[in-house]
């Protein structure tokens, strides 16, 4: 009996203590939570009105469509660079840009503060609604989506699921693991085709060799993502082949893509001619991309008979273990994305090395110590060490980032800068700008890969900077699921090219242009001399 009362006893008391640390945790954790709404809504009641943004207004019935005209308008003379740089200089920090035609309005953020604020109000599924063409060419294509399309396009609940089945194979660090020597391989041809190539006279590559540059990233992305060579790094290359199409087809999809998303357009209201030819060239690219990953699917399955080692198996057989549907589309996706990025980054970085001789004979010093021969393969471990080739590229994607800047699109009203911004608002955080800004990265026009170096004191740090200024693979969620790829394969280049050569440039600054994607100009007519 008394042990009954006892254990009585001692349950109401276990009762009472796990009442009291709910109590406790409702009253630490709830404030906290409430404090944020609070300020939240305080932001939003004393927001000035979205109208008040500073930006080009809409005139009655042109709206701001006549700004765009090329050759004609204000910014229609532009690339987008230089468009962000004019609306910077003129409107400040902040600018809002009316709708153009068949365009939402979108609302610039060229302070690193406002991009912070911008990324914490993103929600736990971010919306991008960008490329709209591309979404809804995919739409129109369920014989090849079935309802799954892809990380790019989607928003919600879709995009949640398709990133959480891809995530775990993408994102961490032991994903580049299993490619590391294909890479190292596709890396140590495309050297010997950079030899091949050189005027035997003047030493120097060739005006194209920026489309040579586009091979090598091509037959790397393919490796990683079909777990196949394409070929692309075979001589003389014919025109019609088989790679060089897809090659021509992610240029055009690019290019189309800013025609018909930025600039005026009435694709929305009919088939216009571009957004006929936008269907050709992405019906081309998929036919063949689609053939190639039915072959790699069926490699595998004649070849793959257990789980073990998975970790160290491809992307694709990953993917194809888990869902045949979400492997074809993402292999779509990188072989569209994995092209134009990597290939214009590794021209951009090539040049700001072979522009600053002291930085490059530095590197070759991290080179010549991880690879004491020209034989010497290029591992996980010796990637793992790469302390100044990681700052180098860091640098390169600091002048030279892969995109204009990061979109989200909001999801509730939200307070920015002051400004209320309501729902449905397109917001781009102009990182392109913010990293050349010199109260962030002084001497912001010079080539310090030290910068990024931990224990740098000879030169500025960019441990200075805002944690928001530098986002070449955007934030979040929504980060670029292909980082850890990319830039092993932008590595691995490097390593084995200043392994090979002394690099050099004698024409001029480098020239690009900024669209989607920011693509060099310049023919890359670098001078290789044998070391």
């Amino acid at each position: 009996m008394m042990r009954a009362r006892f254990l009585t006893r001692e349950i109401n008391c276990s009762c009472l203590l796990s009442r009291l640390q709910r109590r406790v945790r409702s009253t630490t954790a709830c404030p906290v939570e409430h404090n944020k709404t609070k300020n939240a809504h305080n932001e939003l009641q004393h927001a000035l009105p979205t109208k008040d943004i500073p930006g080009p207004k809409a005139l009655p019935l042109l709206g701001n469509w006549f700004r765009f005209i090329p050759y004609i308008g204000e910014y229609g003379k532009y690339d987008m660079a230089m468009t962000l740089r004019m609306l910077h200089n003129r409107y400040g920090d902040i600018v809002k840009l009316d709708s153009v035609m068949n365009h939402r309005a979108c609302i610039f953020l060229f302070s690193s503060e406002l991009c912070e604020k911008m990324y914490r109000v993103e929600g736990v599924w971010p919306m991008r609604i960008g490329m709209e063409s591309l979404h809804y060419y995919r739409i129109n294509r369920e014989q090849i989506y079935d309802k799954q399309y892809g990380l790019a396009t989607s928003q919600g609940k879709v995009w949640h699921d398709f990133r959480s089945k891809v995530n775990p194979h993408m994102m961490q660090p032991r994903a580049i693991k299993a490619h590391v020597t294909q890479i190292g391989d596709i890396s140590n041809e495309f050297v010997e085709k950079m030899r091949a190539l050189r005027d035997p006279t003047t030493l120097e590559l060739p005006n194209n060799f920026r489309n040579e540059l586009y091979k090598w990233a091509l037959e790397s992305i393919c490796s990683i993502a079909l777990d196949c060579r394409l070929g692309c790094l075979k001589s003389n290359l014919a025109a019609d082949s088989e790679p060089q199409i897809m090659i021509n087809c992610v240029h055009d999809i690019f290019d189309l893509a800013y025609r018909l998303d930025l600039l005026p357009s009435l694709w929305k209201i009919y088939n216009t001619r571009n957004l006929k030819k936008f269907f050709r060239v992405l019906d081309t690219l998929n036919g063949i991309a689609s053939k190639h990953i039915e072959q790699a699917k069926a490699k595998l399955h004649e070849t793959t008979s257990d789980d073990t080692n998975l970790h160290d198996r491809s992307i694709l057989e990953k993917l194809l273990r888990l869902d045949k549907q979400t492997a074809r589309v993402m292999a779509l996706d990188m072989l569209t994305a994995g092209v134009d990025t990597t290939g214009n980054v590794a021209g951009a970085t090539l040049y700001y090395i072979a522009n600053n001789p002291e930085k490059q004979e530095k590197l070759r010093e991290e080179v010549m110590f991880l690879l004491p021969d020209k034989t010497s393969p290029i591992t996980h471990k010796v990637l793992n060490q790469t302390r100044y080739t990681k700052a180098c590229l860091k640098e390169s994607l600091r002048l030279f980032p892969i995109f204009i800047g990061n979109l989200r699109t909001m999801q509730t009203d939200v307070c920015i800068g002051g400004y209320r911004i309501p729902a449905g608002f397109d917001v781009l955080a102009c990182h392109s700008l913010i990293t050349r800004d010199p109260t962030q990265f002084p001497r912001p026009q010079e080539y310090i890969p030290e910068r990024w170096l931990r224990g740098n004191t000879e030169f500025p740090s960019a441990k200075e900077a805002h944690p928001f200024a530098y986002m070449p693979f955007g934030f979040g969620p929504r980060s670029c699921i292909g980082r850890r790829f990319a830039e092993m394969e932008l590595e691995t280049l490097l390593l084995t090219v200043i392994r090979n050569f002394l690099i050099e440039w004698h024409h001029g600054p480098l020239k690009s242009e900024s669209l989607l994607v920011n693509r060099l100009v310049s023919p890359m007519r670098f001078k290789l001399i044998d070391l």
